[in-house]
C-alpha cells in the first residue's frame, strides 16, 4: 500500500475507535439521565471528533503537500548535485587519466633524456681518452692554457721536455714555469710573451728561436706556434705546440761552419732565382754582404753580362735553369760581376734542391778561376 494513504488510514481508524469508545461512554451516561432537552454527549462527541478529525486530516495533507514539493525539491536538488558530482567525476578522471599520460610521457622523455645523456658521457669519456692518446702519441709537446695562463692541460712529450709532471703543470702558470726568462738571462715580461698574446689579441704567433726552461733549471731551444682557443666565437685560452730545436740549432751551426771554411764560393736559391743564403767566401769573392744580396735575384747583380757586355738574358742562365728543370748545370768558362762592377771568370755546378718530390731551389757552388789558374 502507498505510504500516502497508509498514514490517513490508520487515523481514520484510531479516529472510529476512539469515537466507539466515547459513543458507549455518553451511552450510558445519557441513560442515566431524565432530562427531556437534553441532547446526548454521544452526538457531540462525535460532532466534536468529526471535527477534529477533518482538521487532521487536513492539516496532514497540507503538510504532506509541502513535504512533498521539498521532497521534489530536495530529489532535483539531489539529481543536480548527483549530475553535478558525476560531471566533476567524470573530469577528475579526465584530468587524472591526462595527467596520467603526460606524467608518462615526461617520464619517458626523461629516461631517454637520462640515457641519452649517460650514453653521450661515456662517448665523451670514449672521446677524450682517445685524445688524451692521440695527444701523448704527437712528437711535438703540446699544452693549452687559460685567459689567466694556466696551463690546462698538458701531453706526454711536453712533460719529457720540460722535466715536470702533469700534476706539477696543470693550474699552475705556464709563463713562471717555462717562460720566465730570456736566453741571455735577462727577465721575460709576460706582456711580450708571444704565448701569452694569442690569447690577448686572438692572432696566430709562432716563435722559432726561443728558449723555454726546464724544471732542472736547464734551457733548450725551441720553435713553437701559439694558437687562440675559440669557445663559441669567444677566446678561451690558447694551445700551444713546440717542439725542441737544439740538435737542430747545433746541425745549423756545424753546417754554417762547414760551409763558411769551404774555399769555394756557396749560395742558395729559390725557385724566382733570389738569393737565400750565402757563405763567406762567396761574400769576399763578390764584394757584397750577405744581408745586401739575401732575398735579391741573383742573375741581376752578379751574372747579368757576358764578357763583350751584351745582356744575359736569365732563361739562358744554367744556374736559373736548375731552379727550373730540376737538372744539376755546370759550366766551367762563364763570368760574375763583383759589387765595385768588375768580373772574374768562374766554374760552377748549379744543383736543384728537392724536398720530397718539390723543387724548392738550387744550391750554387763556385770558384774564382783566376786563383786557380
Amino acid at each position: 500500500m502507498n505510504k500516502n494513504y497508509r498514514i490517513p488510514l490508520l487515523l481514520s481508524i484510531m479516529f472510529l475507535s476512539v469515537a466507539t469508545v466515547l459513543y458507549f461512554f455518553d451511552l450510558r451516561i445519557s441513560n442515566s439521565c431524565s432530562t427531556v432537552n437534553y441532547i446526548p454527549y454521544n452526538i457531540w462527541s462525535l460532532v466534536i471528533l468529526f471535527f477534529l478529525y477533518v482538521i487532521t486530516i487536513f492539516l496532514f495533507w497540507r503538510e504532506s503537500k509541502i513535504f512533498k514539493r521539498k521532497e521534489v525539491t530536495l530529489q532535483k536538488n539531489l539529481k543536480m548535485a548527483t549530475d553535478s558530482l558525476n560531471d566533476v567525476q567524470s573530469s577528475l578522471d579526465d584530468a587524472v587519466e591526462k595527467k596520467t599520460f603526460e606524467m608518462s610521457v615526461i617520464n619517458g622523455s626523461l629516461n631517454r633524456e637520462i640515457a641519452e645523456r649517460i650514453q653521450a658521457e661515456a662517448e665523451g669519456l670514449k672521446l677524450r681518452k682517445r685524445l688524451h692518446t692521440i695527444l701523448d702519441s704527437a712528437g711535438d709537446g703540446i699544452f693549452g692554457i687559460d685567459l689567466e695562463g694556466k696551463v690546462t692541460f698538458v701531453n706526454l712529450k711536453a712533460t719529457e721536455l720540460l722535466g715536470w709532471t702533469r700534476e706539477e703543470l696543470i693550474g699552475t702558470s705556464h709563463h713562471d714555469l717555462v717562460h720566465h726568462t730570456r736566453s741571455n738571462g735577462q727577465d721575460f715580461p709576460v706582456e711580450e710573451c708571444p704565448i701569452y698574446m694569442a690569447y690577448k689579441d686572438g692572432q696566430m704567433h709562432f716563435e722559432k728561436n726561443d728558449v723555454f726552461w726546464k724544471k732542472s733549471g736547464d734551457n733548450f731551444m725551441v720553435e713553437y706556434t701559439s694558437t687562440p682557443l675559440l669557445d663559441n666565437g669567444q677566446i678561451s685560452g690558447a694551445v700551444v705546440v713546440f717542439k725542441d730545436i737544439s740538435r737542430t740549432k747545433r746541425l745549423e751551426r756545424q753546417l754554417d761552419l762547414i760551409v763558411n771554411s769551404a774555399g769555394e764560393g756557396i749560395f742558395g736559391l729559390d725557385t724566382n732565382g733570389n738569393v737565400t743564403f750565402m757563405n763567406k767566401a762567396a761574400s769576399i769573392m763578390l764584394g757584397w754582404e750577405m744581408k745586401e744580396l739575401i732575398g735579391k735575384s741573383h742573375h741581376q747583380l752578379v751574372h747579368h753580362s757576358h764578357a763583350d757586355g751584351t745582356k744575359y738574358q736569365e732563361s739562358d742562365c744554367p744556374i736559373f735553369m736548375a731552379c727550373k728543370d730540376g737538372q744539376v748545370h755546370f759550366k766551367s768558362d762563364d763570368l760574375f760581376w763583383t759589387k765595385d762592377g768588375s768580373s772574374f771568370p768562374v766554374e760552377y755546378t748549379s744543383t736543384p734542391i728537392i724536398e720530397g718530390k718539390t723543387l724548392t731551389g738550387a744550391v750554387v757552388v763556385f770558384r774564382d778561376l783566376t786563383t786557380f789558374a
